[in-house]
């Protein structure tokens, strides 16, 4: 970043992290005509995100720094991935992440379903094997057409809601992983 200011560099460039460590390049960041970060948040409940993301800052940390890159006037998105399972049944849970990220000044999101490449099914789906059966399930689920469309609906609406763009024009999806 300190090169890239210091040259002057005209291009646009975009961090994202999971990190609130952003926070300490803001100066940095000002002085690039066309920058932008984005936080990856994959659920408003830290305790989901721990049991996703075993070594992240909680996600309200992680909203909290977006919050203060738009005070800062840093343009922001969020990263909101993987969509996780219960999402479909809990609506209200994705709601309430969406309305917190809107709150913080996040106007534009990139939204993802959960990959299920094999490097990642390995890590997961030993982690899931010592979950109850409802949760087995749902992440069973997870990788079916419907419960991906409900999801994209779901998402739709909140995308409206809250005044937000959603980025690529679609939910990203990896449907050669489909089941």
């Amino acid at each position: 970043m300190e090169v890239l200011a210091r040259e002057l560099y005209p291009g646009s460039v975009s961090v994202l992290t999971k990190s609130p460590l952003v926070l300490r390049d803001i100066d940095l960041f000002r002085e690039l005509p066309d920058f932008e970060a984005g936080l990856t948040v994959t659920s408003g409940e830290d305790e989901i995100s721990r049991w996703l993301e075993v070594h992240a800052p909680p996600p309200r940390k992680r909203i909290e720094a977006l919050r203060a890159l738009n005070e800062a006037g840093i343009r922001t998105y969020a990263f909101v991935g993987p969509l996780v399972p219960h999402f479909v049944e809990r609506p209200e849970l994705l709601e309430d992440l969406f309305a917190r990220l809107a709150d913080a000044g996040v106007r534009r999101v990139y939204v993802e379903h959960l990959n299920a490449k094999a490097y990642i099914r390995k890590r997961l789906d030993a982690v899931i094997a010592r979950q109850p059966e409802q949760v087995r399930a749902a992440y069973a689920d997870a990788r079916t057409r419907e419960h991906r469309t409900r999801l994209e609906e779901i998402v739709a609406e909140l995308i409206e809601r809250h005044g937000m763009e959603l980025r690529l024009g679609a939910v990203i999806d990896h449907p050669e992983y489909e089941k």
